[in-house]
């Protein structure tokens, strides 16, 4: 065995052994044998076609040929051939662009490489202004063949510079930039936002309250029908909601007194009392919050030295911020999976209601409102019964959960009437969502994934232990960051609003870093110049003339002779001679028939 054969043995891989010796049981029985003899070749028929389990625990089909390969490779090298080689060109770059460009051009590798870094600018430049993927590879392409030419190359063909799609597509990341500058709605749906927990809250503590309509088509007693209002008043900490219903007689929302009735009914009711905060809309109907401030401070049972005993009482959610209400969840599974087992039931969608037959909307609710309301509150105790599986109950129903607090003391204040990082790890790809990932159905965070604009990530994960940190690295094994679980914040600590803040200018910083690394290019004007590149396409002479005679006359039709292009002035003036003209051939014949008379 020569010294070039050696040095491309796996001496020191963990995993060649194995394979050693999976392929040397595999040609032992064979081996036994001399070459060329007839048990050889029995010992290896026998063992065609058949199916073994290799080192890595994956079914592999023998054959004649590998079976005689392995044993030539073992009379020549000895046990230590059998274990794959080691390729000769490992840890190097062969190849800058594309294989095509790179095997064409006659540029050494430090040339290679500065061409490939320019080209790589240039279409980030272009996938930053907005460039599509075919737009990209075409200017790409063209700005290859220019760059090539400015370094003496320049016989290759259309294919040679052809730029493959996925040496655009590794600049996908820079596409950020582009969508934060022209669509600032679907760059912010990106931005990192803070998780909240409710698991510390006591029942009444936070409440938060709106009004729904219900899909439910419920009879009035003149014979008309209607869909209820329901004001809701859902308390986040246990999930229970304290709500009553309303039905016009006309046309007509829900006011103020009618909120303030079915407020002061919940802070009068044992099970419910006062809140301690309460989360509102901006609406007119929640007028009258801003005058509870002072009764809310009624229910709090421990005023803590922080600060929050002079924060305001009444909360205003922001505008169109849905996902900030809790109540929004509640009135959409409530409609779901409880309303709709209610006579009169058509669903969320207005403009096209469920229909139990084509063309007719379902009966209404008979039995009248007060019955209607006491098959709604029956549902609402069900559903307060059934175990929940979110992160705040875990598990447990509304209404177990809020016996525990009771039987731990809690009562109501009424009115009167949540390291080892590569050691032992291994490698998982993560999909990057918000600038966090998901590890073992938690979410994961750290400055680096803030400034991280790509798809997807490496996260080393420990094999054999617990972890609280995690390294992050990218597909080609650069560090990002390490990782920590994403704390929760109590849903009315200002901390969150702080940490919110915080990960926005983190964000922003890397952003306006990565615009700035990649040249500002006008997209539009690189086509418009690429367009005047084109070379235009020159027709042949023409094949033939056709001439076209008059019926009756020799004469052949003959092309307008294009009028000449006059100025403005001299325009007027020949305008002015044939005026003359014709004025002194009508004074002529006006003598000439003066005469004749």
């Amino acid at each position: 065995m020569t010294d070039k054969v050696a040095s491309r043995l796996r001496l020191d891989d963990d995993t060649a052994p194995f394979e050693r010796a999976w392929k040397y049981e595999i040609i032992s029985a064979a081996l036994a044998h001399p070459k060329g003899s007839a048990e050889r070749k029995s010992e290896i028929d026998a063992l065609d076609g058949k199916s073994k389990l290799d080192w890595t625990g994956t079914q592999r089909k023998l054959s004649k040929s590998t079976l005689y390969k392995w044993i030539e490779t073992y009379e020549l090298e000895g046990i230590y051939g059998l274990a794959q080689k080691v390729r000769r060109d490992k840890g190097e770059k062969k190849v800058f662009i594309s294989r095509e460009w790179s095997n064409a051009v006659p540029f050494d590798e430090e040339t290679k490489a500065t061409i490939e870094h320019d080209l790589k600018q240039y279409v980030r430049g272009l996938v930053k202004g907005g460039g599509q993927l075919k737009q990209t590879r075409v200017l790409a392409a063209e700005k290859l063949k220019e760059i090539s030419d400015a370094y003496g190359y320049t016989r290759g063909s259309a294919s040679v510079f052809a730029i493959p799609q996925a040496f655009v597509q590794a600049e996908h990341h820079f596409k950020a930039v582009y969508r934060h500058k022209v669509d600032r709605k679907a760059s912010m749906d990106n931005v990192p936002r803070v998780r909240r927990s409710t698991a510390n809250l006591m029942p009444m503590e936070v409440v938060v309250a709106d009004v729904h309509h219900v899909n439910i088509l419920v009879g009035r007693a003149d014979g008309t029908y209607s869909t209820p209002k329901l004001i809701a008043f859902h308390d986040i900490a246990t999930n229970r909601v304290f709500c009553e219903f309303i039905q016009f007689d006309n046309r007509g929302g829900v006011r103020n007194s009618d909120i303030i009735t079915a407020f002061v009914n919940m802070c009068q009711h044992p099970a419910f009392g006062v809140p301690q905060f309460l989360y509102v809309d901006n609406g007119s109907e929640y007028g009258f919050a801003d005058d509870l401030a002072d009764a809310l401070r009624l229910g709090a049972k421990v005023i803590p030295f922080n600060g929050r005993e002079d924060r305001n009482r009444i909360i205003r959610s922001i505008a169109y911020n849905a996902a900030a209400k809790h109540v929004e969840g509640w009135f959409r599974q409530m409609n779901q999976q409880y309303f709709r087992h209610i006579q009169g039931w058509i669903d969320d969608d207005r403009m096209d209601p469920k229909r139990p037959e084509l063309g007719k909307l379902p009966a209404p609710y008979g039995e009248g409102f007060e019955a209607f309301c006491a098959d709604a509150f029956d549902l609402i105790t069900a559903y307060e019964r059934m175990p929940q599986n979110g992160r705040a109950l875990k598990g447990k129903s509304p209404a177990s959960l809020f016996r525990s607090h009771v039987e731990n003391g809690w009562k109501a204040t009424v009115l009167d009437s949540s390291q080892l990082l590569t050691v032992f790890t291994r490698p998982e790809t993560r999909v990057v969502k918000k600038h966090g990932i998901e590890v073992r159905t938690s979410a994961w965070v750290c400055d680096g994934l803030l400034e991280f604009f790509g798809r997807t990530v490496i996260a080393h994960i420990p094999k054999y232990h617990g972890f609280a940190e995690l390294l992050v690295t990218d597909e080609h094994g650069a560090e990002i960051g390490i990782a920590v679980a994403d704390r929760e914040f109590e849903v009315l600590d200002e901390r969150g609003a702080q940490e919110s803040a915080r990960r926005k200018s983190v964000r922003n910083k890397a952003l306006t870093k990565l615009g700035k690394s990649a040249p500002d290019i006008d997209v539009g004007a690189e086509l418009i110049d690429y367009g005047r590149k084109q070379l235009p396409v020159i027709a042949n002479e023409p094949d033939a003339t056709i001439s076209v005679n008059r019926p009756g006359s020799q004469r052949r039709a003959i092309l307008p002779v294009e009028a000449e292009r006059n100025s403005r002035l001299q325009q007027d003036e020949e305008l002015r001679r044939q005026n003359n003209a014709a004025s002194a051939i009508f004074a002529q014949i006006q003598r000439s028939t003066g005469s004749v008379k």
